[in-house]
């Protein structure tokens, strides 16, 4: 009966330390799977004063596609206790304008390593990258398509994207380059293009790698002004008016636009012979590599570039061997012409899905605007950049668009074609 008594007493006592602990444990279940990330933020040294409270630093998951939004304290310092794991942390912050143009702050970093195979807490400095805004900037790329109700049909013949004067002064479009950064599409595996840094975050090369072509706006210097507060269109596909075989689609046949293929691309779905109205407003194919019949601009996640050789022509840059490259960690001889992100003039990068990888640099884009598949395809929807509210009423109505080169900041998604509206 003692024995009894004796083997009850100490499964009670077991039991009620196993209790105990549960209950303990119970305050943070998963203490134990967690490490602690302390995020610096670290300015140029003459805007070192920017370091302060309140600038929101960007916390993604890629493989869940869950975020996380700290603000920093009075030293631009945060923390945060994250579970195992990968993640990418971006950060956008702005100075106070400088003779017409604004400081711009940007750092993104990928595959910040967080496990326990790590003694300690996990210290991040992100290094601001200094940049300016532009005086033209992106305003809207059309790339998914819409719907043809005559048909029932998908229909992707159309697509173009719209450029506009930022700025309080005139603009000239003379000389300015368009391209696409590789890959095509937004893409889940590593990008080959970045590297591990001393530090060993991982990051993008300051140079860009542009797939396939790269076009030129004619002009002598000052042949097309654009006025403050204007824009104009980029047409990639279908220089024509659609909306004679398709209400849904837009007219890209305007006197005003410009077309963005040539007699080099021969599909004719995509590149029909443009309207007599663009006579004279056709881009100089500078670079083209590969033998694709049509220009290959993704109608998924694309990437947009505007951008400006300097030091010599944008002919003899891209036929410079010195400033091509082939895509490391493959055998492949398809050459990518590498252009500095100190040339670009504006950009923004498309995801489907965060949980895929960038491929510009923060200088030129420290995050992505997310335009998920399934929802946007074939529905006429574009994205487009915000209007700053601030700037606009600061410069007495004159429309300012969101410029701080964060798409996740700069950009949304339109329900329709904006081009319609004008």
């Amino acid at each position: 009966m003692k024995k009894i008594l004796f083997i009850i007493s100490v499964c009670l006592l077991v039991f009620s330390s196993c209790s105990d602990q549960l209950e303990r444990a119970g305050s943070d279940p998963y203490a134990s799977s967690t490490k602690k990330l302390n995020i610096q933020l670290v300015y140029p040294a003459k805007y070192a004063s920017l370091a302060r409270e309140g600038v929101t630093v960007k916390i993604i998951n890629p493989s869940t596609g869950v975020e996380y939004d700290l603000s920093t304290n009075a030293k631009g310092a945060c923390s945060a206790n994250l579970q195992y794991g990968f993640y990418r942390v971006s950060v956008s912050d702005k100075g106070e304008s400088e003779a017409g143009t604004i400081p711009l702050f940007n750092k993104s970093v990928d595959a910040v390593k967080l496990q326990d195979t790590i003694s300690g807490d996990v210290n991040l400095n992100l290094d601001m990258v200094l940049s300016y805004s532009s005086q033209i900037v992106i305003k809207e790329v059309y790339f998914s398509g819409c719907t043809n109700p005559n048909t029932n049909k998908s229909y992707y013949a159309d697509g173009y994207m719209s450029v506009y004067n930022n700025s309080d002064q005139v603009a000239y479009l003379d000389s300015l380059c368009f391209g696409c950064a590789d890959s095509y599409n937004s893409i889940t595996t590593q990008n080959p293009w970045s590297y591990l840094n001393a530090d060993g975050q991982r990051v993008l090369r300051d140079t860009i790698p542009i797939i396939e072509a790269i076009w030129q706006w004619p002009g002598t210097g000052k042949s097309f002004p654009l006025k403050p507060g204007e824009s104009t269109v980029l047409v990639l596909r279908g220089a024509i008016d659609h909306t004679v075989v398709n209400p849904n689609s837009v007219d890209l046949s305007k006197s005003s636009y410009f077309v963005c293929y040539s007699t080099r691309y021969t599909n004719k779905t995509y590149h029909p012979s443009p309207s007599p109205n663009l006579t004279g407003h056709w881009l100089d194919l500078i670079w083209k590599q590969g033998t694709s019949t049509a220009y290959a601009f993704s109608m998924i996640s694309p990437t947009a570039l505007l951008f400006k050789i300097q030091g010599t022509s944008a002919a003899n840059f891209v036929n410079d061997p010195n400033n091509r490259s082939r895509k490391p960690g493959t055998s492949s001889s398809t050459e990518y012409v590498m252009v500095p992100s100190s040339f670009v003039l504006d950009g923004v990068e498309v995801m489907s899905a965060a949980t895929q990888n960038k491929r510009l640099p923060a200088s030129v884009d420290a995050s992505y605007i997310l335009f998920p598949q399934a929802a946007n395809m074939y529905k006429g929807h574009s994205v487009y950049r915000v209007v700053d509210q601030t700037a606009t009423a600061a410069a007495g109505g004159r429309v300012v668009l969101m410029d701080t080169n964060n798409s996740i900041v700069d950009f949304g998604i339109s329900d329709h074609q904006l081009i319609k509206d004008e």
